[in-house]
């Protein structure tokens, strides 16, 4: 799961480097509503409400769980032969964990003052 935000200047998306589980994790961590945010592309200093701020689900995970569903799939056809075909669901299952994550971060809103 990434933290992401989208630049007001010019609209595109950013990540933050905090990878807190929830809105309340990260709001202790910055002590306060607001992250100060630097934008990547533009390079304008900006700062940023943590309702501004959203999760989404990172790849490079998805795709770890792609390559060690094929490595245990090729290991262990030998061993079990058409069964070891199942493992095919790690990658499911890593999708589904940090879909979870990204949902549960996405969907705690903290009031605003």
């Amino acid at each position: 799961m990434k933290l992401s935000y989208t630049c007001s200047a010019c609209k595109k998306q950013n990540t933050l480097k905090e990878k807190e589980n929830t809105r309340a994790e990260l709001q202790m961590k910055l002590r306060g509503d607001e992250v100060h945010v630097n934008c990547q592309n533009c390079g304008k200093m900006d700062k940023k409400h943590l309702n501004r701020i959203t999760a989404i689900v990172d790849n490079r995970i998805v795709l770890l769980g792609v390559g060690l569903g094929i490595i245990s799939t090729i290991v262990l056809w030998s061993f079990l032969g058409a069964i070891a075909v199942f493992t095919f669901s790690i990658p499911i299952m890593f999708w589904r964990h940090d879909s979870e994550k990204a949902h549960k971060f996405n969907s705690y809103i903290i009031k605003r003052n």
